[in-house]
């Protein structure tokens, strides 16, 4: 079979790919014949070591999330699992034509469901629904800021606010993104590459400043989310895809009564009781909402889609073709 394999931290060029022994599923583990991977933030941040969270360590298969047909399970996993059409994410792997999983980490793909949106809705829509309704508990008429929204979860984000009644404002790198961000029906876009982004923000909101800023970027311009947010306002960090960012002085947040919280999928779905589930299937399938698709890689071009997402050159999320439509 084919694998993608890191053995080493760098850019695109570490991205090997090469033929592998199919592998086999050990007690309470699932093979899956992988159909599309998604091209996850977490994939181009381990491969450059930048990050220490779910690292799979040196050297690993990326493939962060991705969605395929269960073709073997190991003892103790129940043999109905055989053929289905499942999703996973955290396990890694996906960036090869078979991963093993454990069985408890499967989610079932609903029927509507292509293969594309199967391989992302499992981290892009929990994710959003989770940020908007858990994290933030966004209530009607408050003004919402959301970095990288011509992303994948930043646009899926900003339709979900705008579900709950919330004023969105979206912020995109480049007036290039505008149209792009626009067809998510954001209250205003703004270029968040301008030094006074903020204050467009507060031109917005009649000097007041955004209740809640989702931020995946960070950075040395993270201050910044400091002077647009209001007073009592939450800013809620979930991913540095800009780096790290400076500390944050606690006199900033005194000064506005305002909170800086962090945010990862997993610790909101413990508390959920699955509410994100049937929320996010239903309006996936319905068109309500929309998570933009917007290019496909073949797994051989694996390099080229890395080197696509490090010049944020991609629009919405961009997902890798491994098997195929046909598994």
């Amino acid at each position: 079979m084919r694998q993608v394999v890191v053995v080493e931290p760098g850019g695109p060029e570490v991205l090997t790919l090469q033929e592998a022994e199919q592998p086999d599923p050990g007690a309470g583990q699932v093979r899956v014949q992988v159909a599309y991977a998604s091209l996850n933030p977490l994939d181009n941040h381990a491969r450059a070591d930048r990050i220490k969270w779910n690292h799979p360590g040196f050297p690993f298969t990326p493939g962060f999330e991705f969605a395929g047909r269960v073709d073997a399970v190991g003892e103790g996993v129940d043999s109905a699992l055989m053929g289905q059409r499942v999703a996973t994410n955290g396990h890694w792997g996906g960036n090869a034509d078979f991963a093993v999983v454990p069985a408890h980490g499967l989610v079932a793909v609903p029927d509507d469901f292509d293969w594309p949106l199967a391989c992302c809705f499992s981290t892009c829509a929990y994710t959003s629904w989770l940020l908007v309704h858990s994290a933030a508990k966004v209530q009607p008429n408050q003004w919402v800021v959301v970095h990288s929204a011509a992303g994948a979860v930043g646009s899926l984000v900003m339709q979900i606010a705008k579900s709950a009644g919330a004023q969105v404002i979206g912020l995109v790198g480049g007036e290039h993104k505008f149209e792009f961000a626009e067809q998510f029906e954001p209250d205003a876009v703004i270029d968040y590459l301008r030094d006074d982004w903020p204050e467009g923000v507060k031109a917005l909101t009649d000097g007041r400043g955004a209740d809640v800023i989702f931020d995946g970027n960070a950075g040395a311009r993270a201050p910044m989310n400091l002077d647009a947010v209001a007073p009592l306002g939450n800013i809620i960090y979930l991913g540095a895809s800009a780096g790290q960012a400076p500390p944050v002085s606690p006199s900033l947040l005194i000064g506005k009564s305002c909170s800086v919280s962090g945010f990862v999928q997993y610790f909101h779905q413990a508390a959920s009781g699955g509410a994100e589930v049937s929320a996010t299937h239903q309006a996936l399938a319905d068109h309500t909402w929309r998570i933009p698709i917007e290019q496909t890689f073949d797994l051989s071009d694996i390099a080229e889609a890395h080197r696509a997402w490090e010049a944020r050159a991609l629009l919405g999320r961009a997902v890798i073709r491994v098997g195929g439509d046909s598994v």
